[in-house]
């Protein structure tokens, strides 16, 4: 059955991100954005059954009253809803609550929405690179995308300020990443409590950026960069959404990396190339966090190189910071 969904969104990133969330959920729908497209009378309105309609209440206001042409609406078993707001009360788009609001079946079965691994609840994975910072973030547009396919995805950047990308932006560059770790350690701090101090990225990512001080991070510690992990874990386990999380972690003790990622489901160390000595130097660090490992997976990869590489740990001995190329 046919029908057309109408996203009122000024963002066209944000925009295009609902527009393939909804579509792969409803693949009869004719999607379009009435703000950003010139035409009014879609596919969706000439020979869709009926409309819904979607709008961004930051950007419309809450008493948003969407401009729909009634003469083509033809409502088979129900009237026409009222609009439906896409963001939420803590500032989160959240497609399962819009769905439920939509009031449609999806064709899509739990089992195909659910990530790789199963559980359908999301994952987390760490990386520790031994990259410079273009390496690393070119690395992770071209192996972490798939984690933004979720309801949610997080990016927590354990890393030093002067670590920063160079195209992080201004919301990038607030500060908030001190500020979540300073908060997550007090008992009144809920796991959702973690959306209060993110931003979208360029990526689609929900991110606090990085720390206000260069070493703010590693002042605060790994411990509680471990806290913010267990909560992260939380919001998988309890919510009822899918939520990926992506951490980078760097510039930590050898000895406390593994305490740090233990409950992670996969970590990937990358070189920046296939150099003996890089990895020699790293085995032990890597033995050591396959043998902390609760559950998850750990791998080696190299910069420029597209696919994982199966880990062969290295008999030898690492000890000190090990940190990463600026």
């Amino acid at each position: 059955m046919a029908f057309s969904i109408k996203i009122y969104e000024k963002d066209k990133y944000m925009y295009a991100l609902m527009k393939a969330r909804l579509g792969a959920l409803y693949p009869e729908a004719y999607i379009t954005d009435p703000y950003l497209e010139s035409r009014t009378d879609s596919d969706g309105d000439m020979f869709g059954e009926f409309t819904k309609v979607l709008f961004n209440p930051k950007q419309f206001g809450e008493d948003f009253n969407a401009d729909i042409n009634e003469n083509a609406v033809k409502s088979l078993n129900r009237c026409l809803d009222k609009p439906v707001p896409t963001i939420d009360q803590d500032g989160i788009i959240d497609c399962r609550k819009i769905c439920s609001a939509l009031g449609l079946d999806n064709s899509v079965s739990t089992d195909q929405t659910s990530d790789s691994d199963g559980s359908g609840k999301g994952r987390i994975e760490v990386l520790i690179p031994f990259v410079y910072i273009n390496d690393r973030e070119i690395y992770i547009k071209n192996n972490y995308g798939d984690l933004t396919d979720a309801d949610l995805a997080l990016r927590l950047d354990f890393t030093s300020r002067l670590r920063s990308p160079e195209d992080g932006g201004t919301e990038y560059l607030a500060g908030n990443m001190t500020g979540i770790l300073e908060a997550c350690a007090s008992r009144r701090f809920e796991p959702n409590d973690i959306f209060k101090y993110c931003s979208r990225d360029n990526m689609g990512f929900l991110t606090p950026g990085t720390s206000k001080g260069d070493d703010d991070v590693y002042d605060l510690g790994s411990t509680r960069c471990r806290i913010l992990l267990d909560k992260c874990r939380q919001l998988i386990s309890e919510g009822n959404r899918r939520i990926n999380v992506l951490a980078i972690a760097e510039g930590f003790r050898s000895a406390e990396l593994p305490v740090l990622v233990a409950d992670c489901d996969k970590v990937t160390v990358l070189f920046s190339g296939k150099n003996k000595n890089e990895e020699v130097a790293a085995s032990g660090l890597i033995t050591s966090i396959s043998r902390a490992l609760t559950h998850g997976t750990i791998v080696t990869d190299y910069a420029g190189l597209s696919a994982d590489n199966d880990l062969r740990p290295v008999t030898g001995k690492t000890g000190g910071i090990l940190g990463a190329a600026i």
